[in-house]
């Protein structure tokens, strides 16, 4: 039996799963993410703290499967955007990975935020209007204000470029992450020399984008004291987190969208072209020709961790969605206040998955653009609650269904490593064979004309 280690960088938490040729998870470690703010704004990871949480998670998930590390025949990984590392000649760090939750290149300045508003623009990164939060702003942000140290940097590398490099050599990465950084040309499927020179960057610094799954090699000597892993297990890039999330879901095969309910809500689809929509983001496919298109909502599964400690300490959200489950309605949050009873934490409780759902529901019509949707397949945290589920495929009024994995951005990293390892002919295959359906939770037709009512009313404010 083959085992393929699937590696999810997120935000929140990073995340390694050890997944067999059937994509049943045999071994996971979750593992917060350790920020530092030196400076309000300003939000970084320091890199020895990088590898020992990755070196641990790989420790604990080969523990968990009772399997060694040379047992491991493939390795890839599932990652966030616009989160970059600067390295000097040497390949020494000169800076913490810069999170793309940091603020610093905030605010853009006029002439690059009129140029990443123009129409040529959107048609060649597929978005329009980038913010200093993307890594280019803060790269911006290091050359006016660090020049002693911007004079130093010899390579620019996002966090999943330099995993890559870190373990194999291979100065590449997936065009997937890349799309995000908005100096990414959809249409060359290359770095945009018009991007790069309005930001004053060169190409030369940075990694060469492949198609996300693309196989690039072995692990290298370093992967033992980084990782805990011997050398010359083959590896593959992955892609943006969300997308590799799409692909553990059974995306095109189970259903035509993904929604994801985590901190941030998502929504992502394939589509053939690239077609600028208003507040969508797109990217290379694994196929090589196809691309993805996501659109996200930062005001996410968070609104129930803030209602929890607000309002309920004394409940965890298990509790609060079983008292959802109760409720007999959904009370808006105008009535919120202290000493609730158990019975108005349901209503209220309701109301937030109600509501969260109804911004899923505008993700989805913004992806497709309108177009009809056949089947839902949701991932995140959000997709661990059957009731919150069945609210979704009720007021989407669409089957929604849950893949069997409970960790889909592992196990897409784990299938494109499937790829490199040799085990499937390509990621199409491999997903066939490791993505297995779970339940699907069909809409109830008698809370439709309920449901009807109560998104009519959204813009008006009175929900």
């Amino acid at each position: 039996m083959a085992y393929f280690l699937g590696i999810d960088l997120g935000t929140s938490y990073f995340k390694v799963g050890l997944f067999d040729e059937t994509g049943a998870l045999k071994g996971l470690s979750r593992l917060a993410l350790r920020k530092e703010t030196p400076v309000p704004g300003h939000c970084e990871v320091a890199v020895a703290v990088f590898w020992q949480l990755l070196r641990d998670g790989v420790a604990e998930a080969l523990r968990q499967a009772g399997v060694a590390a040379d047992q491991v025949a493939g390795v890839s990984y599932s990652s966030q955007a616009n989160t970059f590392i600067l390295l000097d000649r040497a390949d020494r760090p000169l800076t913490p990975l810069v999170l793309w939750t940091d603020l610093r290149g905030e605010p853009l300045q006029g002439e690059l935020w009129g140029f990443t508003h123009h129409a040529t623009y959107g048609r060649k990164t597929g978005f329009t209007g980038m913010t200093g939060k993307w890594a280019a702003g803060k790269l911006h942000w290091f050359q006016k204000n660090r020049p002693e140290l911007w004079a130093n940097v010899h390579r620019i590398m996002t966090i999943s470029d330099y995993f890559t490099y870190a373990l194999t050599g291979e100065k590449v990465g997936d065009a997937g992450t890349a799309a995000l950084l908005g100096l990414y040309d959809l249409t060359t499927r290359q770095w945009w020399p018009a991007a790069l020179t309005a930001f004053d960057l060169e190409q030369a610094r940075l990694s060469q984008p492949l198609r996300p799954g693309t196989p690039c090699g072995k692990t290298s000597a370093q992967a033992g004291p980084l990782l805990g892993l011997p050398a010359g297990i083959p590896f593959a890039v992955g892609s943006l987190d969300h997308h590799m999330a799409a692909l553990g879901s059974g995306l095109g095969r189970l259903a035509d969208v993904s929604i994801s309910t985590g901190t941030v809500l998502a929504a992502i689809t394939h589509v053939g072209s690239v077609v600028p929509q208003a507040d969508c983001y797109h990217g290379p496919d694994f196929d090589g020709d196809g691309f993805f298109r996501l659109a996200f909502d930062p005001n996410g599964a968070g609104q129930l961790e803030d209602y929890q400690r607000r309002f309920a300490p004394s409940h965890d959200l298990e509790e609060l969605i079983a008292l959802a489950a109760a409720a007999p309605d959904a009370r808006p949050a105008g009535s919120w206040r202290a000493q609730l009873t158990p019975a108005e934490h349901g209503r209220h409780v309701r109301y937030l998955l109600e509501k969260i759902a109804a911004a899923q529901r505008t993700l989805v019509q913004r992806v497709t653009g309108g177009s009809p949707v056949h089947r839902l397949v949701a991932t995140g945290g959000g997709a661990r609650s059957a009731l919150w589920l069945q609210i979704k495929a009720d007021l989407l009024g669409v089957p929604v269904i849950t893949p069997a994995s409970p960790e889909r951005a592992c196990l897409g990293a784990a299938i494109v490593a499937g790829v490199a390892a040799g085990a499937y002919r390509d990621v199409a295959a491999a997903a066939v064979a490791m993505v297995q359906p779970g339940r699907t939770y069909l809409p109830n037709p008698a809370e439709g004309p309920r449901y009807a009512q109560w998104l009519e009313a959204i813009p008006q404010g009175r929900p």
